[in-house]
């Protein structure tokens, strides 16, 4: 039964207790709700949904005794203050809470829960993690803790809970108690766990490996905004944690990371952005792809910035590196193992001068043979109105023997004095087999609209390239990473037409700790 529209009754219709065969009952949205109903007369309900409910403050009890109930979403009950017992939720798979800004007190759980695989109790006002979570629950996958800013401890561990893959504490600036025996055992499978801001004393003293008791399958971790310090010991992290893909170490306060994060063999994505005591990176793993150190005011990017080690790197951000920007740029398109794949740069408070810069449309003259030998366009970009947008569009144009090869363009040499400057290195590849791009083509243009723009071509590098020879006899898609977002991109082909291809540039993708999931 759906009566999933916005109703102003405050109580359901008669006859809803007394379908005993009802399977599905969705009441989302009906925002003078004020209580449900007795369950009792409806044992076969598997699915029930009340989100957006935001006047009910009262479930009835007997919803604890649906043992045929497997997905409960109760999303934005904004006021409901009390959750019943659970006595005989035997198949609940799935229990959403989030947005429940007045529940404070999740009851203990009296029943095995063995079928519960996604708990999420983000943004709700909970105080205490039963223990009975810990204990009950040993087959859950994920739990959503995210803003839960009155949650002040999680009582007992999780070491009973083996399958638990995703863990979020994000903003859970009260936590203050935790299990002394670790909440984790070596024995669990959890893969990714963030705890964005939340300043509980573990972090702060540098015992949070003991504390938490971090797997060894942890692929994905998220301590920004922790305050962490030069003092805290986060190096014994980077000894353990060998299949560790994902950092976020952004917004803390320590000057230097030790040079174990090298030791890390796994590791693709590293972010210390707006760390604005970091004097110097650390030594880097060469499983890196993805570097994110923006807004790092103290920073000094050295000379010998070890691109040359760093075979998969084609993603990095950095701050105020006038005289080291295109030095990086150069020794990654000289370096990097992987040729055919975009490359995207970022300088943010840097004046890189770039001359014979176009507003808007750039026309680019191809020389002969240019088809064997460069391997891509390198594109620079710069934002004349100051405007940082995250998200560009570059449309590519064959335009030989059209009026636009001798177009009159407003032209500007060496740009400088811009808050964000960009660089992407677009490979042949993507363009190789569209039927259009052929080795007659003489002129192609590159527009982004309101931006300065200057587009080369990037020397083919020789076939005996030391790099070139690894990257082929290893598994290409096992190196390459690019998943800060299931969602999104940094480069996406959104158009590949008869008469253009139209790419979506987004440097500043939002790194996803999960996939989103779809709600019923």
């Amino acid at each position: 039964m759906n009566l999933n529209k916005k109703s102003n009754r405050n109580t359901l219709p008669v006859i809803i207790p007394h379908l005993p065969n009802l399977k599905v009952l969705n009441l989302a949205n009906s925002i003078n709700l004020v209580r449900t109903p007795d369950f009792g007369g409806l044992p076969c309900l598997e699915r029930v949904t009340f989100t957006g409910c935001a006047m009910l403050t009262e479930i009835h009890p007997s919803i604890g005794y649906l043992e045929r109930l497997i997905s409960l979403d109760m999303t934005a009950c904004t006021s409901l203050e009390i959750f019943p017992p659970i006595i005989r939720m035997k198949k609940l798979e799935t229990l959403i809470l989030s947005d429940c800004d007045e529940l404070h007190k999740f009851p203990e759980i009296q029943t095995s829960m063995d079928s519960l695989k996604e708990f999420c109790l983000r943004e709700t006002g909970i105080e205490v993690v039963p223990l009975s979570i810990g204990e009950y629950c040993t087959n859950l996958c994920s739990l959503d803790l995210r803003y839960c800013n009155q949650l002040q401890s999680i009582e007992g561990n999780f070491h009973h809970l083996k399958d638990l893959k995703r863990l979020y504490v994000d903003h859970c600036d009260q936590l203050e108690n935790m299990p002394k025996e670790g909440l984790f055992d070596v024995e669990c499978c959890l893969q990714q766990l963030s705890l964005s801001s939340t300043f509980f004393d573990g972090v702060r003293r540098g015992s949070v490996n003991k504390l938490l008791g971090f797997p060894r399958f942890l692929t994905r971790l998220s301590l920004s905004s922790c305050g962490l310090v030069d003092g805290d010991n986060i190096s014994v992290l980077f000894k353990e944690l060998s299949n560790l893909q994902v950092l976020d170490l952004s917004y803390n306060s320590f000057s230097r990371l030790h040079s174990d994060l090298s030791q890390l063999p796994r590791l693709k994505y590293l972010n210390l952005s707006c760390c604005i005591n970091l004097v110097e990176l650390p030594d880097l793993p060469s499983s890196i792809s993805v570097l994110l150190a923006e807004e790092c005011r103290s920073l000094i990017i050295k000379e010998d910035f070890p691109t040359n080690q760093l075979k998969w790197l084609w993603k990095i951000s950095l701050s105020e590196s006038n005289y080291i920007g295109k030095r990086v740029l150069q020794l990654m398109l000289q370096t990097n193992a992987i040729e055919d794949y975009f490359v995207s740069i970022r300088l943010d408070m840097a004046s890189v001068p770039i001359s014979d810069c176009k507003l808007g449309i750039f026309t680019l003259l191809l020389p002969q043979n240019w088809y064997d030998q460069f391997s891509g366009f390198l594109v620079y970009m710069n934002d004349p109105r100051l405007i940082d947008r995250d998200e560009v569009e570059i449309i590519m144009k064959d335009v030989t023997g059209s009026a636009k090869e001798n177009d009159v363009l407003e032209e500007y040499n060496g740009v400088e004095g811009f808050d964000s400057f960009r660089m992407c290195y677009i490979p042949f590849n993507l363009v190789r087999h569209s039927s259009r791009w052929n080795r007659e083509n003489t002129t192609i243009s590159f527009s982004i609209n309101n931006f300065w723009l200057n587009v080369k071509l990037v020397d083919k590098r020789s076939q005996s390239d030391d790099s070139i020879e690894r990257a082929k006899g290893k598994t290409y898609r096992s190196e390459f990473w690019d998943e800060e977002s299931w969602d999104q991109k940094t480069f996406e082909v959104i158009d590949d037409s008869r008469t253009s291809i139209k790419i979506r540039w987004c440097h500043d993708v939002s790194l996803q700790m999960s996939p989103r999931k779809r709600r019923l």
